[in-house]
């Protein structure tokens, strides 16, 4: 599907290059400038289509590798150094403050 779409998406801006190319020899510099408007409407229609494909395939590429990054991530931080224990007291009490209290947000 990917591939699909930026295909699809370099046909349309390929479309729109031979269009404005064609006007310019059918019609001269006036038939370029009538036809430029359509031509850049192709071409950015084009554009879309083939980011909307690359934005597909990152976040394929996201999806297939998240198990091995949580995975990375879990070892990375099993073997941070405990340093400054102070700090990671005041860092549980504040978690345990937020776990136990009755703060609300209220409407304004």
């Amino acid at each position: 599907m990917v591939g699909l779409f930026k295909a699809v998406g370099g046909l349309v801006v390929a479309f729109a290059i031979v269009l404005a190319v064609s006007m310019l020899f059918i019609g001269g510099i006036g038939g370029f400038v009538a036809g430029l408007a359509a031509a850049l409407f192709y071409a950015f229609c084009g554009a879309v289509i083939f980011t909307f494909g690359l934005m597909l395939e990152h976040l394929e590429a996201i999806r297939r590798d998240s198990a091995t990054q949580s995975e990375m991530l879990t070892e990375l931080l099993r073997r941070t150094p405990k340093t400054e224990p102070s700090h990671r007291e005041a860092t549980a009490n504040n978690l345990d403050q937020l776990a136990q209290s009755n703060f609300r947000f209220k409407e304004i």
